[in-house]
């Protein structure tokens, strides 16, 4: 193997023939040229063999970089997963304490609204109670309108990311 070629790409034979014709007016010309491949972090067997003989322990040596690699694959993912599982859980957790505070702020909105409605003066409480539920309720229909865009970019997304 020359050094032009790699061994993921090699040329193995490569021959050319010509031959005359007695009349010597046609002449024939045929080629054939057979090449190989492969795709991974191992090499066919014959080419690990040939390793091997140009440098003793060569085929070895690609074996564990090979089982190295997948185990740092496998390392990788698994703390992407963990990770993920992590950041589902925190945001679950802040979804639900800010439900927790919405009500709470709805609830204290409408109490305040109808103690000052009682205490003599109902535009107020009404404009006091009334307030704190549209805000709520605002709040509410944005961060739906929120979770359908962010739902939408994923997809356009993950899209983008099969095609590749």
């Amino acid at each position: 193997m020359n050094e032009s070629e790699s061994p993921e790409n090699s040329s193995i034979d490569s021959s050319e023939r010509q031959s005359v014709r007695p009349d010597a007016s046609v002449t024939e010309l045929s080629r054939y040229q057979e090449s190989s491949s492969f795709v991974g972090p191992i090499p066919p067997p014959a080419i690990l063999d040939r390793y091997d003989q140009i440098l003793p322990g060569a085929a070895d040596r690609i074996l564990k970089m090979a089982e190295k690699e997948q185990a740092h694959r496998h390392e990788m993912q698994e703390k992407l997963v963990q990770s993920q599982v992590f950041d589902f859980r925190q945001e679950r957790s802040e979804k639900r304490l800010g439900q927790i505070f919405g009500f709470a702020i709805g609830v204290v909105s409408i109490i305040a609204g109808s103690v000052t409605a009682v205490q003599g003066a109902p535009w107020a409480g009404g404009f006091i109670g009334s307030a704190g539920v549209v805000g709520l309720v605002s709040v509410f229909v944005a961060g739906r309108k929120d979770q359908r865009n962010a739902q939408n970019f994923q997809q356009i997304e993950d899209e983008g990311l099969e095609d590749e």
